[in-house]
């Protein structure tokens, strides 16, 4: 009685010929936002607690200091931002509002 094995070939050979260990990637360390990193986590100690470190983020307005999901960032971005908006991206803005509208209301942990 002899056993007979089947061997399966996916065309692709299994061993990864390397004739070099790649280079290292250079590495800026002292890039501006690198550089800037942990500046104002001592703000409140050093400050005498004058300034909220959210305070002293760049960015739009509706996103300063803001925790939550997306279709709270959407709102929060409409309210502030909708009238100034051009008619495209208002319309692509509503567009997704109502999709994460329906989506939030039929699925997920948040029903």
């Amino acid at each position: 009685m002899q056993i007979c094995t089947k061997h399966i070939h996916t065309g692709a050979c299994l061993r990864l010929r390397m004739h070099a260990v790649p280079p290292l990637k250079q590495v800026d360390r002292w890039t501006e936002k690198r550089s800037a990193y942990g500046v104002y986590d001592n703000i409140g100690v050093l400050g005498d607690f004058k300034a909220h470190p959210k305070e002293l983020i760049r960015g739009p307005v509706w996103l300063r200091g803001f925790r939550g999901n997306e279709y709270q960032r959407l709102t929060r971005k409409k309210r502030m931002v909708g009238a100034r908006m051009m008619t495209e991206d208002k319309l692509a803005l509503e567009k997704r509002l109502r999709f994460l509208y329906r989506r939030f209301n039929r699925y997920g942990k948040h029903r």
